[in-house]
């Protein structure tokens, strides 16, 4: 028996030291809270539903969903908003409106732009899973083949990156770059990324990081030789006629993009950092569009995105699950309804935005605000006017 179980000992430490020779910190060694169970194909539209794309929204649906606009700005005083909603069998609502800028009086117009946050992150996502379609990339291609001199780049995955699972300090925790509003290089970035020590092995923690998305991007520019704004217009916009979705150059400040507010103060903050974390403008209608695009196979295969959410993991908020670039919200843990959303959302101290698929309404929608404001909210009570 006792020379039984010394065998069985030594086997598993020959199997243990075997695995971890070739994948040393594989995604098994996964310690944090409970992963939510992928969700059922049926979930996502069907591509054959009719949204009718071209149609705009009139009559008293569209006064409700105006109206619900009105009274938000009455309850909190916002400055501007875009939002749009893509509608099953019945075909596009959107509105811009508001203030650019409350102080100079400066309203939105037709022209005007809002910056998206980290929704950023779900389109840096997209085109790593075009990469990987066209076999350009794999999930389990290393950091080390691009950037070596991060700590354990030879055992973090591209994978890793997207999943928030590398364990590489996130930038946008230095108190230094949190309060600065000025543009920040990806160099820059990369020097307070390493003067921090990683905060796990890869795959051993879920915590959320800017810096996998900026090293995302940038292994994209490197695989296409370009820039990560032409890669976005050449494989996202320009194929969609996206007219008003692009990526900001680095310092870009556009005179249509709506300014930031805390209170009723516009903040100079520089949108244009960090790349592929969070440095997009655009309309809620191309949003939506975008989306919508995504969930239906157009942009890259239906199986791929359907894979994006087979690894979710728990968030800081309850019901929020992260997978490749994608967050899945269940409302059954959040308010006790049976319902989901699809997408992702972002925001800073002056901006939120938020981009999802509703499950129960197959609704599509996007909202900004140029201020801290709760779009959860409004876009909660926008999908109450389908009931």
């Amino acid at each position: 028996m006792k020379g039984s179980n010394i065998c069985c000992c030594v086997l598993l430490i020959f199997l243990f030291v075997s695995c971890n020779k070739n994948n040393t910190y594989s995604q098994v060694r996964y310690k944090g809270g409970k992963k939510h169970v992928p969700p059922a194909f049926g979930m996502l539209p069907d591509p054959n539903d009719n949204y009718n794309l071209n149609t705009p929204i009139s009559g008293p649906l569209k006064d409700q969903l105006d109206k619900q606009v009105s009274k938000v700005f009455s309850i909190t005083d916002m400055p501007g908003i875009t939002a749009a909603m893509l509608i099953e069998g019945k075909g596009l609502w959107q509105i811009d409106t508001g203030f650019t800028s409350k102080p100079e009086q400066k309203k939105v117009d037709p022209a005007t732009l809002f910056y998206w946050a980290s929704v950023n992150k779900l389109i840096t996502a997209t085109i790593i899973a075009i990469l990987i379609q066209e076999r350009k990339l794999s999930y389990d291609s290393k950091l080390s083949d691009w950037y070596p001199q991060f700590q354990h780049a030879k055992d973090i995955t591209i994978d890793q990156l997207l999943k928030h699972t590398s364990g590489l300090y996130s930038f946008n925790t230095d108190s230094t770059f949190h309060y600065s509003k000025r543009y920040y290089a990806p160099t820059e970035l990369f020097d307070l990324i390493k003067a921090n020590k990683n905060l796990f092995r890869p795959g051993e923690y879920w915590s959320y990081s800017n810096t996998g998305y900026l090293l995302l991007a940038l292994i994209a520019e490197k695989i296409e030789g370009k820039a990560f704004a032409q890669i976005v217009q050449q494989r996202i916009s320009a194929p969609l006629h996206l007219t008003s979705l692009r990526v900001l150059a680095p310092d870009e400040h556009p005179a249509n993009l709506a300014l930031g507010h805390i209170n009723s103060n516009t903040i100079a903050e520089d949108f244009s950092t960090p790349l592929g974390a969070g440095n997009i403008i655009s309309n809620a209608k191309d949003m939506v569009m975008l989306l919508y695009s995504l969930l239906t196979g157009q942009i890259s295969d239906l199986a791929l995105t359907k894979d994006r959410l087979n690894d979710l993991y728990p968030m800081f908020e309850k019901g929020m699950y992260y997978g490749r670039g994608i967050i899945l919200s269940d409302f059954n843990e959040i308010n006790q309804t049976d319902n989901y959303w699809i997408g992702h959302n972002g925001g800073t101290e002056d901006y939120r935005a938020l981009l999802v698929y509703d499950v129960a309404t197959k609704a599509f929608v996007a909202v900004a605000v140029n201020q801290h404001i709760p779009v959860e909210a409004i876009t909660m009570k926008l999908l109450e006017q389908l009931k």
